[in-house]
């Protein structure tokens, strides 16, 4: 399969399950999770940290755990990326790092952490998925 139809696929399956977790987020933050892992290869690992007591929280995973469960906030890419309000992403060693801010508003609720596979390639189609899974939650949250 395309690359391009593999990422449509996983946008539409999630999608329909967001539709199904009104008010059920994390259900739906667990999916995500667990789909992107099983889908696509070089995702070796997914999480989505959320913040609590002034750190990120690892509250949901999928795949090999490769990071920590709790970073204290002004700590590496995680605090990077929610000062700039926008992905970053870096290459550490061999493995590409992916890291997406989500907010209410102004406020930082969490982001989403991937991993890709030593190698693997995570280009800007990925990360466009992984900017519109952050907005999906931005909305998701202002529902509930």
């Amino acid at each position: 399969m395309r690359k391009a139809d593999l990422l449509d696929e996983l946008r539409s399956e999630i999608g329909v399950v967001s539709d199904q977790c009104f008010g059920q987020l994390d259900r739906l933050y667990q999916f995500v999770c667990d789909v992107l892992v099983e889908k696509v290869d070089v995702y070796q690992s997914v999480s989505i940290y959320l913040t609590e007591d002034e750190q990120f929280q690892q509250r949901f995973h999928q795949g090999k755990k490769l990071l920590p469960e709790q970073i204290p906030f002004g700590e590496g890419y995680f605090s990077m990326a929610a000062v700039r309000g926008s992905v970053v992403r870096e290459r550490v060693g061999l493995r590409t790092m992916i890291f997406v801010p989500f907010y209410h508003g102004h406020h930082l609720l969490g982001e989403i952490v991937v991993v890709g596979e030593p190698g693997g390639l995570i280009d800007d189609e990925d990360v466009s998925l992984f900017c519109e899974l952050g907005s999906l939650f931005e909305t998701k949250v202002k529902e509930s």
